[in-house]
């Protein structure tokens, strides 16, 4: 890779999300533009995957960074400054992964295109992101900003203070000093944030080192153990050292403690009396008082290291999946949850059953993130329990449920996602559902949506639905499914009918995402239409053909 690309196309990708941004409130997604858009803000973000797994995005008030890179700098307060527009609501960082599909694209700039002053919007930002549950879309949010209402007003004022001038602070303290009290000139060196900064590291990393060293300690006080009293009284030192480590964040030092005694255990020389106070040690660490205190720890924003807590809990049997549940109704950050549901992950094959019984609580959050934590853990046993969800009260937590028996793949989630793509209490139910149906990739699900789709009652819906039943079916490439859309794209009617153009032009984007060149003849006599809005489609696709076939040489 020549030195820079990456950047150079990272620069591109920011260039494409502020255009972006101004199309998708400026047209309708009936229009050709705004689908354009789409399209070409996911070849930008394709064009910088060739050269990085991942694209990371470090925010500031006026500025955005690509590693050590500047890549965007805007210093007036305004909504249209991308960079003020993220950090007034807490976001700090962005991950864009590899994987990405064009639906999780596609709902992110649908969130920040929204106009927040005009449009009756309850929630914000950040909240919207969660709501979407993205896969591949990774954001760090400061969580003081949400704890607090007035948050963009802290960051205009910071960013005013920002700007103030030492220099004015300076001849305001000359000008109110008597003269005849003056004294020698005195030099002051200031302190600027890095410097802040540098110093709070040092002494954070002082004081992990402290811990280390009394660890060490302990280890060689039990080392030199000689009765069973001994070994108790010092595995309570152990315990201790533990809990004060969690307390402080400092997720490596309990984990180094732990991978140490458990290596002393594993010896065969090793009295009994020793690895039954290893173990007891061991289980303290994964007790409920202390996952209690690592829940306080990350809702602090204390910042802890993934590979350490995954390697901490991987010590922890199956009675701390309860507390780590009990935590997802107590906790107050979107981080800290987002921690949690993760360790529940992975702790959740230990237990299946006991995970399935967070279905059952109160708030409707936490049911949202015990169907997440049953998705990911992949186990199909979960559609049972699932199926007694699809009527819960709350729209999200039926999203969800949809959503996941979709990723599962089993055959009995096929009857109530069906039955979701006639709900019209929420639009965001519906597109669900026919997502789930391209998940679910069967016979079964490819024939519901065809059958939808040459329904009359078809005609009348919105361009946006019809749209995404189209994007669902091109995940079929087979020559049949070919055959139809290029039925559907050449129909022809008596009439001037705007809603069969719609099913045309939505055919040829289908087309194109299939990508088969035997769909260009048709294509390219479709470029010729009339109609604007199958011309420019028809167009789209056969520039994503080519550019399809270009890449695979």
């Amino acid at each position: 890779m020549e030195y820079g690309e990456d950047i150079k196309a990272a620069k591109v990708v920011i260039k494409m999300l502020l255009k972006a941004r101004k199309n998708l409130r400026m047209y309708p997604a009936n229009n050709p533009v705004y689908a354009n858009t789409l399209e070409d803000t996911f070849e930008k973000f394709k064009s910088f995957f060739y050269f990085q797994d991942k694209l990371v995005l470090n925010i500031r008030l006026y500025d955005i960074y690509y590693g050590e890179e500047l890549i965007y700098h805007n210093n007036e307060q305004k909504n249209d400054n991308l960079a003020f527009f993220f950090f007034k609501d807490g976001l700090r960082e962005f991950t864009f992964q590899k994987k990405m599909p064009f639906e999780e694209m596609e709902a992110f700039l649908k969130v920040i295109s929204s106009d927040f002053d005009n449009e009756v919007l309850d929630d914000d930002t950040v909240t919207l992101f969660w709501e979407n549950d993205f896969q591949h879309i990774r954001y760090i949010v400061e969580d003081a900003f949400l704890a607090d209402e007035d948050y963009e007003d802290q960051a205009v004022a910071q960013a005013k203070a920002e700007k103030n001038d030492p220099g004015k602070f300076k001849a305001i303290y000359d000008d109110s000093l008597v003269t005849k009290d003056k004294i020698e000139k005195i030099d002051i060196v200031t302190i600027e944030d890095d410097d802040l900064k540098l110093l709070f590291h040092e002494l954070e990393e002082d004081a992990n080192d402290k811990v280390d060293k009394f660890m060490d300690i302990i280890f060689e006080i039990f080392y030199k153990a000689k009765s069973n009293d001994e070994f108790s009284e010092i595995a309570d030192f152990f315990k201790s050292a533990v809990e004060y480590a969690v307390k402080k964040g400092n997720i490596e030092s309990a984990t180094k403690v732990l991978a140490r005694l458990k290596k002393i255990a594993s010896n065969a020389k090793v009295t009994d009396v020793v690895k039954d106070n290893i173990q007891n040690i061991i289980l303290f660490a994964g007790s409920e008082h202390i996952i209690y205190l690592l829940g306080e720890s990350l809702d602090s924003g204390t910042k802890t290291d993934t590979d350490s807590l995954k390697e901490l809990i991987s010590y922890f049997d199956k009675n701390s999946i309860p507390p780590f549940m009990n935590l997802l109704s107590t906790l107050d950050t979107i981080h800290a949850r987002k921690v949690v549901i993760d360790v529940l992950v992975i702790l959740g094959p230990k237990d299946f059953m006991t995970v399935t019984k967070g279905l059952n609580s109160p708030e409707w959050y936490v049911v949202r993130n015990i169907i997440y934590v049953l998705r990911e853990i992949g186990d199909k046993r979960a559609v049972d329990y699932l199926l007694k969800k699809v009527n819960h009260p709350d729209t999200r937590v039926k999203i969800e449920v949809i959503r996941t028996l979709g990723e599962l793949g089993d055959s009995r989630g096929l009857l109530p996602i069906i039955e979701c793509l006639d709900d019209n209490s929420d639009i965001q139910l519906k597109f669900t559902a026919i997502r789930a149906l391209g998940r679910l990739a069967s016979n079964d699900a490819r024939k519901v949506l065809l059958d939808k789709i040459f329904k009359k009652t078809f005609l009348n819906k919105e361009f946006n639905e019809k749209k995404e039943y189209f994007h669902i079916l091109s995940r079929w490439k087979d020559k049949e499914m070919i055959a139809c859309l290029i039925k559907i794209l050449m129909k022809k009617t008596l009439f001037s009918n705007s809603k069969v153009y719609e099913n045309r032009a939505c055919a040829a984007y289908s087309l194109g995402l299939i990508g088969s060149r035997d769909a260009l003849p048709f294509l390219y006599k479709c470029q010729k239409d009339n109609n604007k809005l199958i011309k420019e489609f028809s167009d789209s696709a056969i520039k994503r053909i080519d550019h399809e076939s270009q890449k695979q040489g």
